[in-house]
């Protein structure tokens, strides 16, 4: 392991949805002089495809001297959620700027392949990180991803949560969010990304592994990253008042979100893994998914801890 005595350790944590990865930062968070980024550049992302998609025109990757049009692309993607976003927060360059700046001891930046679809936007990564991803079997990531999504839509009025309408949901066409049948393809090539140009031995984590047995995953996570180890990481304050620390995107976008992040906001510890679904439970699109998206879980799963 890297000396750490006199440098910041600075981590990013590349996460699909369902890995337990609001969990870890949460648990991450007690340590002392650690600061968390959550989902800053995601964000940044989300905001420039819609204000792209609207308008025709481009994204500025700077807020400074393009206030104007950065306060309209935050009003376009805000009211599709319902809340004011912090400008400064959801444009590429700035976030950079404040992750680069911290002087904390600790930095942990939670993020997701598709906040870096391209070379425009991958100019801002940060740099001097250790690079984690975080990856789950497939069937039972996107049965969670499946119940969660459909959960979050009900919630703001776009399905209508009977059980018909929730057996009729197919994930793959009607995710407004995001496209799920990418989900580990596009991760397995933004890992190789991230391998050849900016950390040569990315880690990865699986999180089945995380929730079998938290002590010796956690053991091996803070050895290869120069994060403090004890056995004190393994529980936590189950208050969620240590998410109002975090550097969100706006003070209200973990509520707004509250059926993916709930459970974990709420968490006091990592609890073990319930028994796999037998298939005959598991709906079609997500039995679908799954098979397209294991090969590239195996290629990822090979170079796990």
């Amino acid at each position: 392991m890297a000396d750490h005595q006199n440098s910041p350790v600075k981590i990013l944590a590349w996460v699909l949805p369902r890995t337990i990865s609001t969990a870890l930062t949460k648990c991450l968070s007690s340590l002392e002089d650690m600061e968390i980024y959550f989902e800053l550049f995601l964000y940044s992302s989300f905001v420039r495809k819609v204000y792209e998609a609207q308008t025709g025109d481009d994204m500025p990757m700077n807020y400074e001297g393009n206030e104007e049009k950065v306060l309209e692309a935050i009003k376009r993607y805000g009211s599709l959620i319902n809340t004011d976003l912090v400008p400064e927060r959801v444009v590429y360059s700035d976030v950079n700027k404040a992750i680069q700046s911290s002087d904390k001891k600790y930095i942990f930046v939670k993020e997701a392949y598709m906040a870096f679809p391209d070379e425009k936007s991958r100019q801002y990564l940060p740099t001097g990180f250790r690079h984690v991803f975080l990856i789950r079997e497939p069937y039972r990531l996107l049965a969670s991803y499946r119940d969660a999504l459909y959960r979050h839509m009900t919630n703001v009025g776009m399905r209508s949560g009977d059980s018909v309408d929730k057996e009729a949901f197919d994930m793959e066409h009607d995710d407004p969010i995001t496209n799920t049948s990418e989900f580990y393809r596009k991760n397995l090539e933004f890992f190789k990304y991230i391998r050849d140009n900016l950390d040569p031995n990315p880690i990865i984590i699986n999180t089945d592994d995380l929730l079998a047995n938290p002590a010796e995953m956690l053991k091996k996570f803070c050895h290869l990253t120069g994060l403090p180890h004890s056995d004190s990481l393994l529980k936590w304050d189950e208050s969620s008042d240590i998410t109002k620390t975090w550097k969100t995107a706006s003070e209200d976008i973990i509520n707004l979100s509250i059926a993916f992040y709930e459970t974990a906001v709420f968490s006091g510890g990592f609890h073990p893994p319930k028994p796999a679904a037998p298939i005959e439970n598991i709906t079609p699109d997500v039995i679908k998914l799954a098979n397209a998206s294991m090969p590239y879980y195996q290629e990822l799963n090979k170079y796990k801890i």
